[in-house]
């Protein structure tokens, strides 16, 4: 084969390679975010901007001491409703691998005082802010730990995560 006959070769092939790669447009990348919704007409919790929920927060020490760890987390419960019970879905344990946190606390405060939260055991709470026919009141969630003790000069330093899960649902009253 001739030298001008393979560069024509080449340069035909070459023409259709670079055809073929503009064909798609390049500026074009499709992206997938997988979207979900749920309406509740009976019972809506949320920050109090009552758009939004709780995504990562930060335990803080009481002082610089830190042996006890305390966060205040204000919600908004909206509900058609007087009553509804809230309830601890699982135990909240903070741990870092090594150690857990002990005395996990986690009370309500209402209207009629703070109102401890456990697994297993519903706590009802009656609403007494109310929105036209609807109940829309902000509470204070109040989360508090002990830091762990040493043992075998194994260090309690370090990161400690868990995951405060709660269950919230309305009680229906009679007509």
């Amino acid at each position: 084969m001739k030298f001008n006959q393979c560069a024509l070769i080449l340069g035909v092939g070459m023409f259709f390679c670079t055809s073929a790669v503009n064909a798609a447009p390049s500026n074009q990348v499709p992206k997938t975010i997988h979207l979900t919704a749920q309406i509740s007409d009976s019972l809506f919790v949320s920050k109090p901007d009552g758009s939004s929920w709780y995504d990562v927060e930060e335990i803080k020490p009481v002082d610089y001491k830190q042996q006890q760890f305390t966060k205040t987390l204000p919600i908004r419960v909206w509900s058609k409703n007087e009553s509804f019970k809230v309830t601890l879905a699982q135990p909240l344990k903070m741990s870092n691998g090594n150690y857990e946190m002990p005395n996990a606390k986690v009370t309500l405060d209402t209207g009629t005082g703070a109102k401890a939260l456990a697994t297993g055991t519903a706590s009802e709470v009656k609403q007494t802010t109310k929105s036209g026919t609807e109940y829309d009141q902000v509470y204070n969630l109040n989360i508090s730990l002990d830091a762990p003790a040493m043992v075998n000069n194994l260090s309690t330093n370090g990161s400690y995560s868990g995951d405060l899960v709660m269950l919230f649902e309305p009680v229906v009253t009679g007509p």
